[in-house]
């Protein structure tokens, strides 16, 4: 991949600097292209969310965590990077993170504000870009907030019931309306007024969506907790997400887009490590023999696909190997 030794970091990373608030919000853009002196000048209402925290903090990230063959390489050149904690006041930064804590445990976009699927992976993959996730996580004037951020994020999972047959073998819902919205779903139930699919949904009281896979199995993941969801169920989701005409929509039946079809191939990459899609007893051959044969051939033909799909960082949400340092 691309080095970065083309660019001038050092600018880059100057700039970033100026976009930090006394508060350790980061502006969208420079104070000065806009009417402002300088960022902490920037209006409330102007855009300094954990948005543009993990944009910053990101690129900071990427920029300063160079492998040594590259240090040395760069440490006469005009564009070293000197002491990478001062680009960044990292304390600053962590208190505004943790200044948009919810009453649930989740995190808001600004302090105050609702709990949200995708604001919360930013904040907590900014802290863990930072270096500070275990630490803030132990924290006795946090003790529990782990917790009810993970429970938070499992409550985000939507309930999935399998598809029952009759004696005869057939579907028990003959309708044809409802047969047509669950063919080629993997035997589940995906569109009933009465049943729900098994993806993640952003907030409570909202429909499901497959970039919060991502957003909210993502959180997990750097908690190391993507164990507590149901991992299969979700691959079933997103999965069911799928087009015939290639990538993936936001639900089911949805046109697919570049930006649903990253976040699902990205969950579907994390959901192969650390327990969270280990086969369990349910995959035990019981009274439907033939449901069981069909389900652990479905899941073997899935974990070959998903396989073939390069490691991802997911705190930076890039391949791996692009970032050899993590």
């Amino acid at each position: 991949g691309d080095d970065l030794s083309r660019i001038d970091k050092h600018a880059i990373l100057s700039t970033l600097q100026g976009l930090q608030k006394p508060n350790g919000s980061f502006v969208a853009l420079s104070p000065t292209s806009t009417k402002y002196d300088k960022a902490d000048d920037v209006e409330a209402e102007d855009d300094c969310d954990l948005r543009f925290m993990y944009a910053a903090i990101a690129v900071w990230y990427i920029l300063t965590s160079l492998d040594q063959k590259d240090q040395d390489e760069d440490s006469n050149a005009n564009n070293n990077i000197n002491g990478k904690k001062d680009y960044i006041n990292i304390e600053s930064a962590t208190n505004y993170i943790l200044s948009c804590k919810s009453y649930e445990g989740a995190l808001g976009l600004t302090p105050g504000r609702e709990g949200h699927g995708g604001s919360t992976f930013c904040g907590i993959a900014s802290l863990c870009l930072l270096g500070v996730l275990d630490d803030v996580m132990s924290r006795d004037d946090l003790r529990g907030w782990k917790e009810d951020l993970i429970y938070w994020c499992v409550m985000r999972q939507k309930s999935l019931r399998r598809r029952n047959k009759s004696s005869d073998g057939n579907d028990d819902d003959d309708d044809a309306t409802t047969n047509h919205n669950n063919n080629n779903n993997n035997g589940y139930h995906v569109q009933d007024d009465d049943e729900e699919p098994a993806g993640m949904v952003g907030r409570p009281n909202k429909k499901e969506d497959t970039c919060y896979s991502y957003w909210i199995g993502g959180t997990l993941h750097l908690l190391s907790s993507s164990h507590l969801i149901d991992g299969w169920a979700l691959r079933e989701y997103v999965l069911t997400c799928q087009s015939p005409y290639g990538g993936f929509g936001k639900v089911v039946g949805a046109m697919p887009d570049l930006l649903h079809s990253f976040y699902s191939m990205a969950w579907l990459t994390l959901s192969t490590e650390d327990g969270c899609c280990d086969d369990d007893e349910e995959n035990e051959e019981g009274d439907d023999g033939e449901n069981v044969v069909y389900e652990n051939e479905m899941r073997s033909q899935v974990r070959e696909s998903i396989g073939k799909l390069s490691r991802l960082d997911c705190a930076l949400g890039m391949c791996a190997k692009r970032m050899s340092t993590r």
